[in-house]
């Protein structure tokens, strides 16, 4: 899925500019996420909440992560998809007819058959399938339109009258049903209404309308209802067309689609809350503001010529799905307590940072900016003006001082003149500082006036005599500046001022001692820390308390220095390690701003919710942080400034649900009802279960736990997997119990129950027991016999199918390896190393030839598979820069050395030790492989000096096919000697600190 941030060109509407334009942010869907066909005719959700995509190829169902395909329809271009109040979804397929798909089991039933080759025309088509809300089935072809009746499953045919001149009349039509359950019918030769009591329609513009001041040539499209009950329409050629059902009156705007044909419409909302209307043409999609009276054209699509053929809107998550020409665009309307505000073109150069926001006077603000100077915005009357700097700067920070606006940036200190319309420079604070990067001043309650410098530290001035004040000695100045910067200073509510520095954490100045203080060094705090020692914001909270943001997380700090609580990376929930500022919110969640949205973060449970561009942020990294009256929350980002609601955002988390997508037993799915007990067969012991909220957010934002009762007693979490897979369970009754949590930290408040059983083979049955006791007194010895045989037979199978898996896993280069070597190829080569890059490629294709040629052989010699494993680990070692040392120390002994293995024994364990024992680690890095003959038994070790298992990063739900497989052979091996086995101990240094694996192998000579 990709994302596109969707800019609008503004469309000339009555000779006048808008000066607000607005932002929207639209997803893409195309083939390249399996889509079947990037041409998209029909959209719909079912009673569930999957969305069905009709396209040029097929019809498919989309649950956020997959489309699932039906088998049944592989082809035939889908015009139409709908559902009726039982949940089933009925589709026209041009190489079927109308048909429907049973909610529960997805199996299709055909209709009506579009039949080419008898004579009558009148079965040739059944398109446009639409179900309204009686579950009547409304489709059409060329010369009519038809209504299906389940009930009866009758087809019955309504013509219109032939009006017009010229021979015969192209009729093809769509349907739509109003919120007062009225159907239309929009026909090529006008716009029709059902008349359900006399079973007829009745033309209400066009050629045969009713009242003659309608009766006017026009060609229409497909049709939306707006909030004010009227119909919008697209009329081709015409323009878009609007009629009002209460008073039957129309308009019909052609400005703006001279070149164009309008060819559906669909009301949403901007991303201010505002409605406006989504017309969608031959070349593009416009955006039309009717109560405004403005238009603009969405450039991305205008520009590319992309066809917009149909749209969706899902009310429950709020998302508006676009069918078109190159796929499905998906476009999120935010939440609702969500503002975004942007800066009008031509106020300032774009783009620009916000900065910092600063209440003014009047209801006003002072938004710094990132270059240029800073803004006056009214949000009222959302009016901006410039107030510029007198030379090109960053602004760090804003405050009132004496009545005025300072500017603390990395040029100087400005001072603004509101009635002159300009800053100008604050010369004290240049003539006391050499350096020009200021990030922080205050007026204290004393009226002395405190400034931060980046590098020289904090000093205080007498702003009537603009004299230095001198408050602590030189040592003490430079405690402070120690192997530091300057990042903010806050009056505390007792007087006392708060210094916030990188990378030495928050101080504050005893001015009795006259000496700065670190909160780390005071006795209550003890064996406590703070989120991080590099603080990249302050704030204060109620009751006098500091609230700091900093490279690894949050605290809050008593107005004392005590420090309350903290969230950090290592022990919390945070998405991302750098906070860079920080509220608190009634309630006490703090809410604070990283690169990854807003954390909203409850002490008391330390649970952490999050708010991301999915819920509505402009952007997931704000720079600009200020907390308003009122519960709201300003962000400033580029070009824009979001609002934050806090009520409403309080209220209007959404609980999330789990829901089955599908099931698979032995990778086939399973067509059945999944609210009944799934029963498996003895050999179809593999079922894979899917999953999904329905949501539609990106799969990162979806995390999963389940719990396998009558296996497992616990919950395992799956992070964002939305898959689970369980093989050669015991035979008896589960039910798998799915939950999932949300963006906003939200937990599913039931979860998903789907119950299913395996079946015993037969010689486990009651039955079979009951006759092997009847006859165990003639048999006893034969069926021991019998059983032993039995379980060395399926001892062995088990063992080929493992060495088989395994065979099949060394067909298969690790997508990952191919992919980054390929990366380090080009690298050499588009940095001009290309005898380097030669080298790689070289080693790089012996490797592959070895492993091509190794695929053919079930087993090879110890010999070759460790000139194999050293080509791949010289190979990972050249591309990671030589940063790990290897070395093969093996016996050199023929029975060793000419014994056969299974080729891929070995290597799993050897990658594993290179990508997440050895990488993540600083410093020296070493691996060493071992092979000798003990006992009658090869003993192979692999050892790393690595992080060691625990700290090895891994990508949650990772399970190694070649470890599995792997141990999957020893067990078999162990039937036969109970002394084969591999082992992994964890490598520990003098301190007690992980040192590294070791991996330890013992195989029977006579086995392999």
């Amino acid at each position: 899925m990709r994302y596109l941030q969707v800019f609008l060109l503004l469309f000339f509407t009555s000779g006048q500019l808008c000066a607000q334009m607005p932002s929207l942010t639209l997803e893409h869907l195309t083939t390249k996420e399996g889509l079947p066909s990037n041409e998209v005719w029909s959209l719909t959700n079912d009673k569930q909440g999957f969305l069905w995509i009709g396209t040029g190829r097929n019809i498919c169902r989309y649950d956020g992560y997959s489309f699932l395909r039906l088998d049944s329809l592989k082809l035939g271009y889908c015009s139409g998809v709908s559902t009726d109040s039982k949940g089933n979804i009925y589709t026209s397929n041009d190489t079927r007819g109308l048909c429907k798909i049973d909610a529960k089991t997805l199996t299709v039933t055909t209709l009506a058959t579009n039949n080419y080759d008898d004579s009558d025309p009148n079965n040739d088509l059944h398109e446009q399938g639409m179900v309204d809300s009686h579950d009547q089935v409304w489709v059409c072809d060329y010369t009519s339109v038809k209504r299906y009746n389940p009930a009866t499953g009758k087809l019955h045919r309504y013509t219109f009258p032939q009006t017009a001149s010229g021979g015969d009349i192209y009729q093809y039509a769509s349907f739509f049903e109003d919120a007062k359950r009225t159907l239309w019918i929009v026909s090529e030769i006008g716009l029709y209404r059902y008349d359900r009591n006399a079973d007829k329609l009745v033309c209400m513009l066009g050629n045969a309308a009713v009242l003659a001041k309608n009766r006017i040539p026009i060609r229409l499209s497909k049709a939306c209802e707006d909030s004010n009950g009227n119909l919008w329409i697209g009329g081709y050629e015409y323009g878009l067309v609007r009629f009002s059902p209460a008073d039957q009156s129309f308009s019909i705007r052609k400005t703006g689609f001279e070149h164009n044909h309008v060819i559906c419409v669909q009301e949403s909302q901007d991303e201010n809350g505002r409605k406006l209307l989504f017309v969608g043409t031959n070349d593009g999609i416009s955006i039309f503001y009717p109560d405004r009276n403005e238009l603009y054209n969405l450039p991305e699509f205008y520009n590319n010529g992309i066809r917009v053929k149909t749209m969706y809107e899902d009310k429950v998550n709020r998302i508006l799905w676009i069918g078109t020409s190159d796929g499905v665009y998906k476009y999120r309307y935010g939440n609702a307590g969500i503002r975004t505000i942007a800066i009008p073109a031509g106020v300032v150069r774009l783009p620009v940072q916000i900065t910092a926001i600063l209440p003014a006077p009047d209801e006003t603000f002072l938004l710094g900016l990132s270059h240029s100077g800073a803004l006056i915005w009214k949000p009222s009357e959302n009016f901006f003006k410039l107030l510029p700097y007198p030379t090109d700067a960053l602004t760090q920070q804003m405050r009132w001082i004496q009545g005025r606006p300072y500017a603390f940036t990395d040029k100087g200190v400005f001072t603004a003149d509101l009635k002159k319309g300009n800053f100008s420079v604050f010369s004290p604070a240049s003539a006391l500082f050499k350096n020009t990067d200021f990030r922080d001043g205050l007026l204290d309650k004393k009226g002395r006036l405190w400034i931060a410098n980046l590098n020289e530290g904090l000093k205080v001035i007498d702003p009537f005599t603009k004299q230095e004040i001198k408050l602590w000695s030189a040592k003490q100045g430079r405690k402070l500046l120690n192997l530091t910067y300057l990042k903010a200073i806050l009056e505390g509510v007792d007087g006392r001022i708060w210094v916030a520095t990188c990378s030495r954490g928050l101080f504050f100045f005893d001015e009795k001692a006259g000496e700065f203080v670190n909160i780390e060094t005071l006795p209550e705090n003890k064996g406590k820390i703070i989120g991080g020692d590099c603080i990249n914001g302050m704030q204060k909270g109620p009751n006098g308390t500091i609230l700091i943001s900093s490279w690894g997380g949050v605290s809050k700090i008593s107005y004392t220095g005590e420090i309350l609580s903290t969230f950090e990376f290592k022990t919390d929930a945070l998405n991302d390690t750098y906070c860079a500022n920080i509220a608190e919110m009634p309630g006490g969640n703090l809410w604070f701003s990283t690169n990854e949205g807003i954390h909203i973060a409850n002490p008391k449970t330390h649970d952490i919710r999050y708010l991301t561009t999915i819920e509505g942020l402009k952007s997931n990294a704000p720079v600009g942080f200020y907390r308003g009256a009122g519960n709201e929350l300003f962000l400033g980002h580029t070009n824009a400034i979001n609002i934050l609601d806090i009520n409403q955002l309080n209220t209007s988390m959404v609980t999330p649900r789990v829901i089955i997508s599908s099931v698979e037993i032995k990778g086939k799915t399973l067509h059945q009802d999944l609210t009944k007990e799934i029963i498996l067969d003895p050999d179809e012991n593999a079922i894979t279960f899917n999953f999904s909220t329905l949501n539609f957010e990106p799969a990162s934002k979806n995390l999963f736990s389940f719990k396998l009762e009558g296996f497992e007693a616990n919950w395992i979490d799956l992070g964002n997997q939305h898959t689970v897979s369980f093989t050669n369970l015991p035979a008896k009754s589960y039910r798998l119990l799915v939950r999932s949590r949300n963006s906003s930290g939200k937990i599913s408040d039931k979860p998903l129950i789907v119950q299913f059983r395996v079946e015993p083979y037969f010689i486990n049955t009651l039955f079979f027991r009951t006759l092997i006791g009847l006859a165990i007194a003639a048999m006893i010895v034969a069926m021991m016999r019998w059983r032993v045989n039995t379980l060395a037979e399926r001892n062995r199978l088990d063992l080929q199918i493992a060495e088989w898996r395994l065979k099949a896993l060394q067909s298969q280069m690790n997508p990952h390896f191919l992919f980054n070597s390929l990366n380090s190829i080009q690298n050499y080569l588009l940095t001009n190393r290309g005898v380097e890059g030669a080298k790689y490629l070289s080693k790089f294709s012996k490797l592959v030839r070895r492993i091509m040629e190794n695929s053919n052989h079930q087993y090879l010699s110890f010999e070759q598979i460790i000139d194999t494993l050293r080509m791949y680990v010289e190979i990972e070692s050249f591309r990671f820069n030589h940063e790990f040392s290897y070395i093969f120390e093996i016996e050199d002994n023929e029975v060793l050395l000419d014994a056969h293995l299974p080729p891929m024994l070995l290597q799993p364990y050897v990658e594993n030790a290179i990508w997440h024992g050895l990488m993540p680690k600083e410093g020296e890095k070493k691996l060493k492989i071992t092979g000798s003959i003990r006992d009658k038994h090869i003993v192979c070790t692999i050892e790393d000096n690595g992080v060691g298992r625990t700290f090895a990063p891994r990508t949650e739900g990772h399970i190694s096919r070649g470890e599995e497989m792997t141990k999957g052979i020893f067990e078999s091996l162990r039937h036969k000697d109970s002394d084969a086995k591999i082992e992994f101990t964890d490598l520990f240094d003098a301190d007690n600190q992980p040192a590294g694996t070791r991996v330890s192998m013992k195989i029977p000579l006579e086995n392999v």
